[in-house]
């Protein structure tokens, strides 16, 4: 009958609606709507007194289950915030921009930045020793630690070690991003993404090791509230006891980080977000060079040179806070108001091998040899370096209206607003730096008595703010054709210079799609970086030189094959001034008559240009069904020119390979469900370690393997991993870049394997 009928559909469609309700633990609602969908039927019942007929039974129906294993599709990000005002997608942006995602992370068992950006080849170390914070250089251009890291796009102070268990993914800019970021340093910009507390989530612990000892364990919680505003809250808290391959340089860290999301109404979210972190460990030293010409042989990375058994360990108290609140006035226009808070807070403690030895008069052992590099038998100074209560802070916030319109044709995206940021830091008004007494590298470390000079107070020794304005227009024209201007109008002043500056900062920027899966893009953009420190050898010792203004010109190309895996290719010219430490034998512009000692002194300086080139290549995503990578080469020629300085002119930039490679993939291994192989390569090219490139270091192969097993598949419980580095055990210098004028070269990571298992609840 038509009631019965009626009946039978009612039924079928309460039980396909509610069952969703049900399996997501909604039962309040699936009771109602099983009621709502009962009432009608009910009522129908009532209206015929007829007895029901017994229904004919249903045909067994027999279906066969084929799965499949496959490779998480989590290689590659949809979407990038670091180089986008508006959340454009990353196939879209008209930059190169490289992220590691958590999946990689967690494969290669990533703890710090430096295990991080060894996947994308036009990142490098520079200055980045056990135990301290790492300083980094991309696409050959040293970072500025003050300006070039942020967390959700917003700055955080770069003097820390971020905690990776609140990160889902980091994020690398190369190249200018003045228009996200103002004043900043030339090469780019590293952005952390924290991770979001999804519903549905299951709580995971993570316990792992290596073979070295270190202990180390995790927790990842996450929980939605059902209540007004629907708030959900995302915690990860992390312990590790550190045993590192350098003697006397173990540690131990404590962190814990924490995402919520409130749902004000169906127009407004409010996101935040903070991570804490407490890490205790003694830093080991780099090497220089003997006599300023000789690479130090044979050596080994295992060494602590200088180490005093009384010396304390570096103390890192860090933390980092954010929030953000998004509201959608309707389906064109959208307004996002942010702000954070960073400080790292530093007990900076350093046994300092440096320089030649000296006598008891504080005189050279060495004279012939420059005063800053050891001495060509292998002897150096040992200096007792302390400097408490180094505290950074870095706080900005920022304002953006974004909308979309159309006139005729074309359609606008525009976005404009206004940011504010404030960095100050406090140093010691007294930092001790003692000489010790003699050293060899040769021979074993000598134990000395402890200096009882002590540091004086913190005070303040710097302080820089900044206020701009930002613009942003993008056309899309008809043919896939987008142009793009903005820029940042920005008004600086900082404690070391006189007087604010006020700088117009542009970029421009053209894409093309001719196919939905290809784009073709240009950029042009204009930077202001503050400029650098002389180091203390000079005549004009920690002078801060002026701002200085980098250019660039990129054309590049975005293919996506596949939904999952894109790849992208970039050809760059960036152009800044050189500076270095310069012979002079009068005083000049940088160096007066009140500070020249002499003539053959050292004058820090600028003179000339820096000219970087290169081509890029990048490839992220999911290559097949089997088959999941990120890959990273870089080919660039980085030189000087007009330097004053005939030795230095076309000569290679210190630290910068001409190139450099990185390649990790994910192999599922067939007919043994769960189970992935993991391997990994770089090669690195000979990279200078004197301005004059007449002496460097070898360019160096380094393999990586990896093995990672899910005993079910991803529907189980359980994820075990097995990662070694350099499991060849490879010898090589890793860096030989330069810090406050001085040049250290460092010795990288020997074999390193390390365990890990995941459970999730």
């Amino acid at each position: 009958s038509l009631i019965e009928s009626r009946a039978h559909m009612q039924l079928f469609v309460l039980a396909k609606i509610s069952l969703p309700f049900a399996l997501h633990r909604s039962w309040l609602r699936a009771l109602v709507v099983c009621c709502l969908l009962a009432l009608p039927l009910t009522l129908a019942a009532q209206t015929d007194t007829a007895p029901p007929k017994k229904p004919a039974p249903l045909p067994t129906v027999t279906t066969t289950v084929v799965v499949h294993g496959g490779v998480r599709d989590d290689f590659a990000p949809n979407t990038i915030e670091a180089g986008s005002l508006d959340g454009l997608p990353l196939k879209e942006s008209p930059l190169s921009v490289t992220a590691v995602t958590r999946a990689v992370l967690d494969d290669q068992g990533a703890r710090v930045l430096t295990d991080v950006v060894k996947n994308d080849a036009s990142v490098g170390e520079d200055y980045a020793p056990v135990g301290y914070y790492g300083s980094f250089q991309i696409r050959g251009f040293p970072i500025d630690l003050a300006t070039a890291m942020q967390m959700n796009g917003l700055s955080i102070a770069g003097e820390q070690d971020v905690p990776l268990e609140g990160v889902e993914r980091v994020e690398i800019l190369k190249g200018i991003a003045g228009l996200e970021s103002g004043i900043a340093s030339s090469g780019g910009l590293i952005n952390y993404v924290t991770k979001d507390p999804v519903e549905g989530l299951h709580p995971t612990i993570d316990v792992a090791s290596d073979h070295r000892g270190t202990a180390y364990s995790a927790l990842d919680v996450t929980r939605n509230f059902r209540a007004r505003w629907t708030p959900a809250v995302r915690v990860n808290v992390a312990g590790e006891s550190m045993r590192s391959y350098v003697e006397h340089a173990d540690g131990w860290r404590g962190a814990g980080a924490g995402d919520g999301v409130l749902h004000l109404d169906a127009n407004t979210t409010a996101f935040i977000d903070f991570d804490y972190q407490h890490k205790v460990q003694r830093s080991e030293a780099g090497y220089q060079l003997l006599g300023g010409t000789t690479i130090p042989s044979p050596v080994f990375a295992s060494t602590m040179l200088g180490y005093q058994p009384w010396s304390k360990p570096n103390t890192f108290d860090t933390f980092n806070a954010g929030a953000r609140l998004q509201h959608a006035f309707n389906a064109r226009w959208t307004a996002r108001v942010a702000g954070s808070y960073s400080h790292s807070l530093i007990d900076d403690n350093v046994i300092w091998p440096y320089g030649s030895a000296l006598d008891g008069a504080g005189s050279s052992l060495c004279p012939d040899s420059p005063y800053y590099f050891f001495c060509p038998d292998g002897s150096y100074e040992v200096y007792d370096y302390r400097s408490p209560g180094e505290l950074r802070i870095n706080a900005s916030g920022e304002a953006l209206a974004q909308g979309h319109f159309a006139t005729g044709k074309v359609t606008h995206d525009v976005v404009a607003g206004g940011s504010l940021f404030h960095r100050s830091v406090a140093l010691s008004s007294s930092t001790v730096y003692t000489p010790l007494g003699v050293e060899n590298l040769y021979e074993p470390n000598v134990i000395f008595t402890q200096d009882e000079d002590q540091a004086g107070p913190s005070a303040l020794a710097d302080s820089n703010r900044q206020l701009s304005a930002i613009v942003q227009e993008r056309m899309h024209l008809p043919g896939g054709v987008a142009l793009q201007a903005g820029g940042r109008f920005v008004r600086i002043g900082d404690y070391n210079y006189t007087s604010a500056r006020t700088e117009w900062l542009p970029q421009y920027a053209a894409t093309y799609a001719p196919l939905a899966a290809l784009t073709f893009y240009a950029n042009y953009g204009v930077l202001l970086s503050l400029g650098p420190q002389a180091p203390w050898w000079v005549d004009n010792s920690a002078v801060f030189l002026e701002p200085f203004h980098t250019r660039q010109a990129e054309v590049g190309a975005k293919f996506e094959p596949t939904q999952r895996m894109l790849v992208t290719a970039a050809l760059f010219r960036m152009r800044q001034p050189f500076f270095y430490p310069h012979v002079i034998d009068a005083p000049d512009d940088f160096c007066a008559a009140d500070v020249f000692y002499g003539p053959g002194d050292l004058c820090f300086e600028t003179a000339g240009r820096e000219t970087h080139n290169g081509a890029e290549l990048n490839v992220q995503g999911k290559a097949a069904r089997w088959l999941q990578l990120t890959a990273s080469g870089t080919a660039m020629q980085a030189t000087a020119a007009d330097t004053g300085t005939a030795a230095y002119d076309g000569k290679q930039v210190l630290n910068v390979p001409r190139v450099h490679t990185s390649l990790f993939a994910d192999v599922a291994v067939p007919h043994i469900a769960g189970l992935h192989v993991m391997p990994g390569w770089s090669y690195t090219g000979r990279k200078a370690a004197t301005r004059d490139d007449l002496v460097s270091v070898d360019g160096y192969n380094l393999l990586n393997l990896g093995v990672r097993y899910e005993p079910r598949g991803e529907a189980g419980r359980v994820t075990l991993r097995l990662y070694a580095d350099n499991v060849l055990n490879k010898r090589y210098w890793k860096d030989t870049g330069a810090s406050y004028g001085d040049t250290f070269i460092h010795q990288g990571a020997p074999a390193t394997m390390r365990i890990s298992a995941r459970y999730r609840f």
